[in-house]
Parts: C-alpha cells; sequence; structure tokens
C-alpha cells in the first residue's frame, strides 16, 4: 500500500478563526488546576444597575439563558437529518452520545457497536466539466434508495464546513485530490482513482456513523439534495471564503452549555488518560498502518495469483490445442486429457483467487483501514485541540484587575472629579463586558475538555467493530481455504493415484 492510504495531516480551514493560545505556563488541556484563578467578582456598586449581579453567575447558579441544542426540523426528530442551514442534532437527556448507542435512561448502551451503516461511491465514466473536466462520483445511501451526484471538491468543501462548526469532534481525512512528487503530480490511474473512491467512502461512512455530527443538517443535505453542489456553494455562502449566513458555521461550544452532571462526568484523572492516549498515538497509527499495508498486499497478490493461474490454465489448452493439429501417438490423448482437467481447475481456482481478492479488499481490507483511521482521526483531533483550544482569559483577567484598581482608585477620590460618573460608568462597563468574555472563555475551555473526551470514549467504543472484522476474516479464510481443497481434491480423485 502506498502512502495515499494513510490519512492526510491535519490542517485548519484558512477562514477559521484561531483563539488566543494560552500562557507558556498554561496547561494545554485547560485542566482546572492549572488554570487561572477566576477574577474577583465585582461588587454590585461598581457595575451599572443593568448589570448588576452578572459577575455572580456561575455553573452552578447560571442565570445566562440556555441555548437550545437540540432545534431541528420535524423530520430530524424522528431520526431524520436536518433540512439546509441548522446545525446541531437530537442527542440523549445527558448530551452526550444519542439515539441506539443509549438505553431508555440515558446510560450508554452495549459497548459493541453494530455494523456501520455503509454509504457507497460509484465513479460515474465520463469527466465532466466544459474547460476544468472533473470526476463525479454517485453517492448512494442504499437503505434509503437516494443517489446523487458530488465533486471531489464538495467532499472538501463538506470537511472544511464541519470542521469549522466540529473542531473538537474526531472527524476523519479525505485522500488527497492527486498524487504528488516531488512537486509535480502524477497521473491518476484506475487503481488511485479506486483507492479515493475507497477513502471517500469511508469518510462519509465515518460521519454517518458519528453519534453528533450524524445529525448535522449541512451533512443531511449533502447527502440527499439532488442539485448539483457547485451553484448552492457559490450562491448560498456559509463555505469557507464565501459570505452569507444560509449555513451557520458557529463553533459548537458557541451554542453549546454544559449541564452540571455532565460537567461532572469527567473522570478526576481525566487529564492523565488523555496525555497517555496522546502518546501512544504516533505507535497505534504506525502499527495500525503497517496491519493495513500487509492486509492490501495480501490481497493483491492473490488477485495476481488468481492473474497467473488463469494464465496457466489458458497454456495448458493452448498447448493441448496445438497437439491436436496434427499427428501424434494414440496414447497421448489420454495425457491430453489428464493437461484439459488441469486447465480447468486452473481456471477455476483462478475464479476462486480472484473472487477471494476483491471481497478482502472490499471487506477486510476497508474495515482495517477505518479501525486505523479511528486513531488518525484522534491525532488530528489533538492537533486541532492544540492549534484552536486556546484562549485569552489570562490577559483578560489582568485586565479586570487593572480596571477594577482603576475604579477603586477613582472611587478614592476626594474630592471626587467632575467626570466621575462618565468614568466610573465607562469603567464598570469595561469590567461588565470583560468578565462576560472571561465567563464565556471559562464555559469554551470546560466544553473542550469535555468534548475531547466524549470523543475519546466514542474512538474506543467504535474499536468494538475489529470483533466483526476479524470474524469476517477467519471465516472468508476458511471459505477460501475449503473451496482450494475442494478443486484440488476433485483434481487428483480424476487423476488417479501415482503410479508406484
Amino acid at each position: 500500500m502506498s502512502s495515499f492510504d494513510q490519512s492526510r495531516g491535519f490542517h485548519v480551514p484558512s477562514t477559521f478563526a484561531r483563539q488566543e493560545s494560552y500562557s507558556s505556563t498554561a496547561d494545554p488541556w485547560g485542566s482546572p488546576a492549572a488554570a487561572p484563578p477566576p477574577a474577583a467578582p465585582l461588587a454590585d456598586d461598581h457595575l451599572p444597575p443593568s448589570l448588576s449581579g452578572f459577575a455572580g453567575n456561575n455553573a452552578e447558579g447560571n442565570t445566562t439563558q440556555r441555548l437550545d441544542y437540540s432545534v431541528i426540523d420535524e423530520e430530524d426528530a424522528q431520526g431524520v437529518g436536518a433540512g439546509p442551514g441548522g446545525g446541531g442534532g437530537a442527542r440523549g437527556a445527558h448530551g452526550g452520545f444519542g439515539d441506539n448507542l443509549l438505553d431508555g435512561q440515558g446510560r450508554d448502551g452495549p459497548w459493541q457497536l453494530p455494523r456501520q451503516q455503509r454509504i457507497e461511491l460509484v465513479l460515474q465514466g465520463d469527466l465532466e466539466g466544459w474547460m476544468v473536466k472533473h470526476h463525479v462520483y454517485s453517492v448512494i445511501q442504499p437503505d434509503k434508495g437516494i443517489s446523487v451526484p458530488r465533486r471531489y471538491s464538495d467532499f472538501v468543501w463538506l470537511l472544511d464546513c464541519l470542521t469549522r462548526r466540529y473542531p473538537f469532534r474526531s472527524l476523519p481525512a479525505l485522500p488527497p485530490k492527486r498524487l504528488q512528487l516531488s512537486g509535480h503530480y502524477l497521473a491518476t490511474d484506475e487503481l488511485f482513482l479506486d483507492r479515493r473512491r475507497r477513502g471517500l467512502e469511508r469518510a462519509l461512512t465515518a460521519l454517518v456513523a458519528h453519534p453528533v455530527i450524524r445529525h448535522d443538517a449541512l451533512l443531511a443535505h449533502f447527502l440527499s439534495a439532488p442539485e448539483d453542489l457547485a451553484a448552492y456553494r457559490k450562491g448560498k455562502g456559509g463555505a469557507p471564503g464565501g459570505g452569507g449566513g444560509w449555513v451557520s458555521l458557529e463553533e459548537e461550544s458557541a451554542q453549546r452549555v454544559l449541564t452540571p452532571r455532565e460537567e461532572g462526568s469527567l473522570p478526576a484523572d481525566v487529564d492523565a488518560r488523555l496525555a497517555s492516549l496522546r502518546q501512544r498515538l504516533p505507535a497505534l497509527v504506525d502499527a495500525w498502518t503497517r496491519i493495513t499495508t500487509v492486509a492490501d498486499r495480501l490481497a493483491h497478490r492473490r488477485l495476481n495469483q488468481g492473474r497467473e493461474y488463469e494464465a496457466m490454465g489458458e497454456a495448458l489448452r493452448r498447448a493441448v490445442e496445438v497437439e491436436g493439429q496434427g499427428w501424434r501417438p494414440h496414447e497421448v490423448e489420454q495425457t491430453e486429457r489428464e493437461v484439459r482437467a488441469v486447465a480447468g481447475v486452473a481456471a477455476e481456482v483462478a475464479e476462486t483467487e480472484g473472487a477471494s481478492a476483491r471481497t478482502s479488499l472490499e471487506s477486510v481490507v476497508e474495515e482495517l483501514k477505518r479501525h486505523r483511521e479511528i486513531y488518525t482521526s484522534l491525532r488530528d483531533l489533538f492537533a486541532r485541540q492544540a492549534a484552536l483550544g486556546g484562549d485569552n482569559v489570562d490577559k483578560l483577567q489582568k485586565r479586570v484587575e487593572t480596571n477594577l484598581n482603576k475604579l477603586n482608585l477613582l472611587r478614592s477620590l476626594t474630592p471626587r472629579p467632575p467626570t466621575f460618573d462618565a468614568d466610573a460608568d465607562k469603567l464598570s462597563s469595561l469590567l461588565a463586558a470583560d468578565q462576560r468574555a472571561i465567563d464565556a472563555a471559562l464555559r469554551r475551555r470546560s466544553f473542550i475538555r469535555w468534548c475531547v473526551w466524549e470523543e475519546v470514549r466514542w474512538a474506543w467504543r467504535s474499536t468494538s467493530l475489529i470483533n466483526l472484522t476479524l470474524r469476517d476474516y477467519a471465516s472468508h479464510e476458511t471459505s477460501y481455504a475449503r473451496r482450494l481443497a475442494q478443486q484440488w481434491d476433485a483434481l487428483a480423485e480424476a487423476l488417479g493415484p501415482v503410479a508406484a
């Protein structure tokens, strides 16, 4: 397997607004122990009457109106993706994984996940486009009987939008558009196109299986809208670099307020667990990349071996045909019959080898690659968390402290200056605004920490799918070996025992 099948490195969409990073001494995981102490609450007499009492709000007594994260269309409430323009999705009562992954009481369901709903892609035959030619895929949902045409650029657009909306969720990486070597693009042959198609299938399958993203309205529109998305992306906005507001790309943390139960669901040693996993991920990615490489090579070798058996059968039949074109001893006819029998079995073995190889490539190898991409997606998630998970709480707290000292100094002046009321109101407004920003940043910090933990839990749970793959692999190899044994045994019986 070439480097094609290794997931692309993490990247942040060019229009993604980065947050100011932590100070050098801050804990990159946002641990409460390492977080700077919250600013002292402002006394009510320091604030305008309309803001009095705001600074005292916290997670336990939050008076801020909670955003409704489950606002979806009526059809989505019944398990179907919302219409274009929506963002969130229905989830379990505890705000974590939803639907069939939970039991009736909001607890995690069985550890073993069912088989994933697979999205199929079929590459349409002819290149399309007037000046710039491009391939078009038919994206098929077999269970719904829906098929829509999509270009590779549509997939890039979708992933960029989802990355901006869900930066702290586990997202798949797309296969490359073209192979590049020393700055030059290589030809896109059939093998490359097939690998890219399979990579896009895996990416969509991962999105549809995700307990949160599968409810996203943009993903539902991508999978079901029959029209060409190129015109929609240009005219409606929402794509990176575009204007308009038809598709909201607001970060998930801006719409999501954790409940006390969710905040308390994190284990006490969550930072140690995440740090341990992050340290092991490179080795895990490397190990499963080697596994998929070997499995891919074995399948292709079996495919090539089937072609060799086919060539062998053709050569045997040709040899008998040439012998029959002229005189030969009558006794040779028995040898010719045996050679024809071997040629027939060689053809049957070729068909068995080829069918087995194609089945392995379409099932076992693809499932192994999906398993590998669980770890590559986590690796990319941690990279996004490091790049986008920072905040400016330290800076804001220093500014709050400075302005609070100014306000206290102003109030201590005797006599008070003529501009006292205006200056005090201005400082109070600044203090209230900064305190709101601090509270929002701390809520975002808590959400990121909780979200990353939820994604890690989902990733580990997703590894249960490898059990089904290994069982399928063992069953397939048993059937393959049995079929080959039957074919060669039948030939050996037809040829008779070897003379002493």
